[in-house]
């Protein structure tokens, strides 16, 4: 499960699927800006799926049925985005 979220997370903010790798300080804003784009349509998406179903409270479903949505795995990587922005700093994994 993990592994298809950061396909999908390498996919989003435009990387090569890799082990190791780079953000470069350049490339920060872009990624952070797509990643919490996706993000937000997620969460869009989920909020209309609720609706559909006629339940505006995500929370009333019990805990284990729920699981650990997309935003929730990729909340982490946001913050590190963030943060490297702030500091106009690289972001690696992997080494």
């Amino acid at each position: 499960m993990f592994a298809e979220n950061a396909r999908r997370i390498f996919e989003i903010i435009g990387r090569p699927e890799s082990a190791r790798g780079v953000i470069t300080a350049e490339q920060v804003p872009d990624a952070l800006q797509r990643l919490t784009e996706a993000v937000a349509q997620e969460k869009a998406q989920q909020k209309e799926a609720s609706a559909d179903t006629g339940n505006d409270e995500p929370e009333s479903k019990p805990t284990q049925a729920r699981g650990v949505t997309f935003s929730q795995r990729a909340f982490p990587l946001i913050e590190m985005l963030r943060a490297a922005q702030k500091k106009n700093a690289h972001v690696s994994w992997g080494t």
